[in-house]
Parts: C-alpha cells; sequence; structure tokens
C-alpha cells in the first residue's frame, strides 16, 4: 500500500468487518457488494420483480432524486415499504447505490469476486481436515500453481502487439505495455466509453477547474466533474 490506507473497501457485509473498516479505515469509503446483496434481496423478500427493480436501482447511472425516485416507485409497487431488510437496506444506500457511491473510485469493481475466486483456488489445494504440515504443503502448491499462471500470461502479453481500435491511440499503446492482454482488452473498452463523453464547458474557481461534462444522446443532462 506504499505506506497509505485505502481510499476504496468491499466486503459482503460482514457486521464486524464494517466496524473495523470505520475504526482502522475511517476515510476509506465502504462498498457493499452486489453479488451479496442481489443474494439476500432473493432471501428475504423472495419476489422476483423486487429483485429485478432493486438491481436496476443499485447498479443504473441515476443521480440521486431519480434513484430515490425509483426507490419509492419499487417498494410502494412490490409493497415493501414496511419490510424490515428493505428499510435497512435503504438506510446503507450510501454503501451500495452508485447514485451515491459516485465519485469513489472502485476501479468498476462492485463484487467481492476477486476475493471469492482466490478462495475457490486455494479450496482445491487444501482441505479442513489437514494438520500444520498438510495446510502449508499444500498452501505453497496453491501459491505455486497461481504463480505458474501468471507467468504463462506475462508470457502471452510479451509478444506480438495489440491492434489499435480507439482515437486514443497513445493511452492504448501505453496501457498494451502496461497490462496483460486479457486485461488490456478491459482497458480499450473502457477507452471507448470514454469516448461517449464530451466536455461543454470548463469553469475555473480559485485552484480547481470544474469541468460540464454531457453524455452522447443524453443532451438534457450535464455532469460536473472537479
Amino acid at each position: 500500500m506504499g505506506g497509505k490506507p485505502p481510499m476504496a473497501v468491499i466486503t459482503d457485509g460482514d457486521r464486524s468487518m464494517s466496524i473495523a473498516i470505520q475504526q482502522v479505515f475511517s476515510e476509506a469509503h465502504h462498498q457493499l457488494c452486489a453479488w451479496h446483496l442481489i443474494r439476500n434481496a432473493i432471501a428475504n423478500v423472495c419476489n422476483p420483480r423486487f429483485t429485478s427493480l432493486f438491481r436496476h436501482c443499485m447498479i443504473a447511472d441515476f443521480e440521486v432524486e431519480e434513484f430515490e425516485m425509483h426507490w419509492q416507485a419499487m417498494v410502494e409497487e412490490c409493497g415493501t415499504s414496511d419490510h424490515e431488510w428493505v428499510k435497512d437496506l435503504y438506510t446503507k444506500k450510501s454503501s451500495w447505490a452508485t447514485a451515491y457511491i459516485r465519485g469513489s473510485f472502485f476501479a468498476g469493481i462492485r463484487t467481492t469476486s476477486r476475493c471469492e475466486s482466490l478462495h475457490a483456488k486455494l479450496g482445491r489445494f487444501v482441505e479442513k481436515r489437514y494438520g500444520v504440515l498438510e495446510f502449508v504443503t499444500n498452501f505453497q502448491r496453491c501459491v505455486d500453481f497461481l504463480k505458474d499462471n501468471e507467468d504463462e500470461l506475462e508470457f502471452h502479453s510479451s509478444y506480438g502487439t495489440p491492434v489499435i481500435q480507439t482515437h486514443f491511440s497513445e493511452l492504448e499503446k501505453s496501457g498494451a505495455l502496461c497490462y496483460t492482454r486479457e486485461i488490456f482488452v478491459r482497458y480499450r473498452e473502457s477507452l471507448r466509453w470514454s469516448v461517449r463523453v464530451t466536455i461543454v464547458e470548463c469553469i475555473e474557481a480559485d485552484d480547481i477547474c470544474v469541468y460540464v461534462t454531457q453524455k452522447y444522446r443524453r443532451p438534457d443532462r450535464t455532469w460536473n466533474v472537479t
């Protein structure tokens, strides 16, 4: 971490973890895992329509006013206004709704899937019945397996140059040098999305600049970026 505390943390919503994050990483924005929230919605509400609308409220690119309007319409349609789990979920909206976490950098990550993936890989090598010696031996086998995979990806990424597909040729070339081929493909997709945003005005105030941006095909809406 380079001696710096994290500015963003994603967990499955465990209460003990939430308390620890508030105490140890008080400046970090704590986001709840979208996959766990959907699973909990299915288990607690048992209404497919609610799950679908809730997913939309959580992920859609709403402003705060739009989110509140859609949330109210959802709970009225599904009859969940007095549901205890739904009411508790609403109080935590700053930890899961796009409208409220906008401005905090999460690199597009909304779930703890990376951690869960590592747990799944580790589970292929170790079991609960193992003693200390067996655990250490098989844990090392898991580490060696992950290192071999990383070396293979590095090898494939070292040969050949991807075809430039965006107008940001220098940025795309830089990404091709920095990332593995698989991650580079995702990076390039982000570049494509950035083309859809244009700067319509720049407002200078004190020591900062406020850029007024607009999305393609949404001339009626603007976003301020500092």
